[in-house]
């Protein structure tokens, strides 16, 4: 714990890292890593404290200060939250998507999942916007109308569609008032009798039309003490109004206060209001009782009278407890700063994301989120809220992390050249001043588009839109630049093979492969060759969508209609060879005898090789994962067969534990597999989990361990018990033996070799269930 004390406001500030329920994913275990400083709900069930973030949900417990997630990992039913509310009759608390699905959520943690909207066929906006209760009914204000969820039967109960005519209209609020359903929508407000048996008619609904503007949008409404209230919102800065209305007549709240209002909720005793950049509470007479101002920018706000305790969701600052403005504890929860993911890279135990972007005419998109960094199961960011010179500097699109000093990495901007960051703070910049990198012709703009590291250290840049479209920084600082044809042209990702061959993918898809000879200094005998659909000048499928090299030293290219391999890229500048790309023929498993090109007719958007060499595929159709040769296919995952956030795979990343990071058009996720990057020698030998605690049920692993290394477990009196293998560097055991047959409790020796049997290591194990 670190406190902190902000002196001209005399705030103290208790920010909890929350590494207690971000712990190591398990083996063949998933893992969310989404954004979790914009907190847009917050409510209680009993000692616990639920926040949604727009994706998923944290709940903090207030007995023991811990933390933990709710995710499709773990029992959410979907991601993209648009309510969340506790209702007392049932002891439940309601989730609903922003794609009209529901989860219901009760104090053991059961989820019950309720999909019938979801399936249902509704031309309008299916999304579901906020909760109201009466008992144990849920009525819920979506993009469409109303639906009611009877709780206590888990099931929808009706639908109301409301609109004039029996239009759909977008439902914002609901709020009961002198025995009347009030709903607040993105055309006035609407009531009818909350005893009419009948509100599935239309006809049943009374447009407000006694309102000052009775036909704008109203984004809450809530009734307190005797009184109704309707906020007015075009979701713009200072263009708020909030009306009252006394059972008479309605007339202005408070016309001087226009901040955007986000939540209304009352209690017996006050009135809270979430402003733009403040919360306020006001007592029965209107006299403001709190005001929380310590730079905030609240989406909801909850008072526990049982404590006396105010919980905030905060934008920036996650949730917060405060008692007054001057008493406030915040619960920091770690994520990347947005869901925004344009490449991904990972080196080691570090692992780095560019946010930014550039459109498909390749026009700039002013994203500004920065370049996140996840490390030690916790996130940080560099951006304009942090490092003052990107304050100017937008679209950061690559990166590079250097292979001999993991501290230090490049991002590449698609604005300003290259960023260098040493221990997250950016130490340089690159830019056409002070480097080769070239600028766009007639604007002061130097694109950087694809960056990677050489066999020697060096990092190569690709310079999109610049005369020379190449450069690179040297091990040793000096740079230097190069023609490599289509000056001015587009370029995105770049690749360094094997060979030191550079390859750099082209706007129209093609690539262009670079040889400089190992000579940076002498332009004289450097070669570059444009691979092309064309037999006989590369061969390619389709057009390039994405590139890697695999530990054979084989190119795989992504394509617009599958994928293909150069085997042997020596070929490329050799006179008369045939070098052109191979497509991988996969046999159909309905005996017939033919055979399919790997993933023909999909668009392949990311490639990524593990420690065993093995090779993950991301798609507009999910993840495949297959073998070297492309004939086995392991996993195929979705998101309607797994945790995965989005069928569409942008990038993805394999950490040296691991981990693979799908980069997906939502968010990001991980995915634990079995391979890692083997070592030329047993060290670092690292057993987990060990001992193995009494319930256990997943997959032990050994790693840091000599590349395929071979692994036999025995007794402690030398029984043999089973054999295994490692891929790359780690081997993973079920706890069985070779029979199949779960082991007994007791101590285990696990006795490491390489092929040759001159690498090797002994350690022990503790099953204790």
């Amino acid at each position: 714990m670190m406190i902190l004390k902000n002196i001209g406001l005399f705030v103290i500030i208790l920010i909890i890292n929350t590494l207690q329920c971000y712990s190591q994913n398990s083996i063949k275990e998933w893992a969310t890593h989404i954004p979790s400083n914009k907190i847009i709900n917050v409510d209680f069930m009993h000692k616990k404290v639920f926040a949604a973030t727009p994706y998923e949900i944290f709940y903090y417990n207030t007995d023991d200060n811990s933390i933990n997630k709710l995710s499709k990992v773990n029992g959410l039913s979907d991601f993209g939250i648009g309510a969340m509310r506790y209702n007392g009759a049932t002891d439940l608390i309601l989730v609903g998507y922003t794609n009209t699905n529901i989860d219901l959520i009760d104090n053991d943690g059961y989820i019950t999942n309720i999909t019938d909207i979801k399936d249902k066929n509704i031309l309008g906006n299916k999304t579901i916007n906020d909760v109201f209760f009466i008992g144990e009914k849920a009525y819920l204000s979506c993009g469409f109308g109303i639906v009611v969820v009877n709780l206590s039967r888990r099931e929808i109960e009706d639908t109301y569609i409301i609109g004039e005519g029996g239009s759909y209209v977008n439902v914002n609020d609901i709020t009961l008032y002198n025995g009347n359903l009030y709903v607040a929508t993105a055309q006035g407000v609407y009531y009818a009798s909350a005893d009419n048996g009948n509100l599935a008619d239309f006809s049943q609904w009374i447009h407000d039309s006694t309102m000052i503007h009775p036909s704008l949008n109203y984004s809450e409404i809530e009734t307190f003490d005797g009184k109704l209230y309707a906020n007015y919102s075009r979701n713009e800065y200072n263009t708020d109004t909030l009306f009252v209305f006394d059972g008479s007549n309605w007339d202005y709240y408070d016309n001087t206060n226009t901040s955007i209002h986000r939540e209304i909720r009352a209690y017996d005793d006050r009135l809270i209001i979430a402003n733009h950049y403040n919360v306020q509470v006001f007592d029965k007479n209107g006299n403001e009782m709190m005001n929380f101002y310590s730079s905030m920018q609240p989406f909801s706000a909850a008072y526990n009278s049982n404590t006396g305790y105010y919980w905030i969701g905060d934008g920036r600052r996650s949730l917060i407890q405060a008692k007054n403005n001057y008493s406030q504890t915040e619960i920091k929860i770690t994520g990347p700063y947005s869901n925004k993911a344009f490449e991904i890279k990972a080196e080691g135990d570090q692992v780095w994301v560019a946010s930014g972007g550039y459109s498909t005419t390749w026009a700039k998109l002013y994203v500004n989120d920065g370049v996140f960094h996840y490390n030690n199961n916790i996130w940080t960011y560099n951006n304009r809220s942090n490092t003052e010179a990107l304050d100017t500097i937008s679209d950061l699109v690559c990166v590079a992390i250097d292979p001999n000093n993991t501290s230090r990495v490049y991002v590449g901007s698609y604005d300003d050249g290259v960023l260098e960051f040493y221990n997250n703070q950016l130490t340089n910049i690159y830019s056409a001043g002070n480097s080769s990198l070239g600028s766009l012709p007639g604007y002061d703009l130097v694109y950087v588009t694809g960056l990677d590291f050489d066999n020697n250290n060096n990092l190569w840049v690709a310079n999109s839109g610049a005369d020379k479209l190449l450069s690179v920084l040297t091990s040793g600082g000096t740079w230097h630049s190069y023609n490599i044809g289509n000056g001015g042209g587009n370029i995105s990702r770049i690749l360094v093979d094997n060979n030191n061959y550079k390859w750099v993918l082209k706007r129209d898809g093609t690539v262009i492969v670079f040889n400089d000879n190992n000579t940076l200094d002498n332009t004289a005998d450097d070669q570059y060759k444009v691979l092309t659909t064309t037999v006989g000048q590369g061969g390619l499928p389709a057009q390039i969508n994405c590139m890697t090299v695999d530990r054979n030293g084989a190119v795989w290219v992504g394509t617009t209609d599958g994928v293909a391999v150069f085997n042997n890229t020596a070929k490329i500048f050799q006179s008369g060879v045939n070098y052109d790309a191979v497509k991988i023929l996969v046999p159909r498993n309905d005996g017939s005898g033919q055979a399919d090109y790997l993933l023909s007719g999909e668009s392949v958007l990311s490639i990524a090789v593990d420690g065993g060499n093995k090779l993950w595929f991301g798609t507009n159709n999910g993840v495949l994962y297959v073998s070297n040769d492309g004939l086995t296919e392991y996993f195929k995952f979705t998101e309607e067969n797994s945790p995965l956030l989005s069928n569409t795979v942008k990038d993805i990343a394999i950490d040296g534990n691991g981990n693979v990071y799908f980069a997906t058009d939502k968010g990001i996720i991980s995915y634990r597999n079995t391979a890692t990057e083997g070592n030329t020698t047993n060290s670092d030998v690292v057993v987990y989990p060990n001992p193995v605690q009494p319930g256990y049920t997943g997959y032990v692993g050994i790693k840091g361990l000599v590349t395929d290394a071979l692994v036999k477990i025995t007794t402690v009196n030398g029984v043999f018990v089973t054999h295994l293998q490692a891929e790359g560097g780690q081997a993973v055991w079920d706890c069985t033996t070779i029979d199949g047959k779960k082991v007994r409790p007791g101590v285990y020796m696990i006795f490491v070799s390489d092929e040759t049997g001159k690498e090797t290591y002994a350690t022990k194990i503790l099953i204790m269930n």
